[in-house]
């Protein structure tokens, strides 16, 4: 973004903020997420740039980051999977349960901003996510979406 200085006759003022406030409103936000009706999901994943978005990151997953994304990419083929840590940790099979998939996921997240995936602000704006899957403090998620992009672009 570029700063604009505009010089505005005192009686418009104003005027002048409803007309830029109108404005503002009507641009979309290439810096948010994208909320769908399964989720909230990345802004790049509408774009021409897609498949090889989702082509990088799913190159820069270890192995194991892959099986544990696998198992919610598969669980949202029709509709948005949510899944506990308890039930994710279950399905990996973890040794270290929750804590260990917690922690792969925290490699993943790293995978993805070594991708160079972009980071968008959470809604309450002090913190950033990448939206490939969904937090919400008690579940993770993924939207059917992210899943068949990431199916697509899955290690041959």
């Amino acid at each position: 973004m570029i700063p604009i200085t505009v010089h505005v006759r005192a009686s418009r003022v104003e005027e002048f903020y409803v007309r830029f406030a109108e404005f503002i409103v009507e641009a979309p936000d290439v810096a948010a997420p994208l909320i769908l009706p399964s989720g909230t999901v990345p802004t790049w994943i509408e774009t021409d740039d897609a498949p090889a978005l989702a082509s990088r990151l799913m190159s820069e997953l270890s192995p194991m980051g892959y099986f544990v994304l696998r198992h919610l990419i598969d669980g949202a083929r029709k509709q948005t999977v949510h899944l506990s840590p308890d039930e994710l940790a279950s399905l990996t099979q973890h040794p270290h349960g929750k804590s260990g998939v917690a922690g792969i996921l925290g490699g993943v997240g790293k995978s993805i901003r070594r991708a160079g995936l972009p980071m968008y602000r959470t809604p309450n704006g002090r913190d950033t996510w990448h939206y490939v899957w969904g937090w919400d403090g008690v579940r993770y998620s993924m939207t059917p979406e992210v899943a068949k992009l990431l199916k697509a672009a899955r290690p041959r």
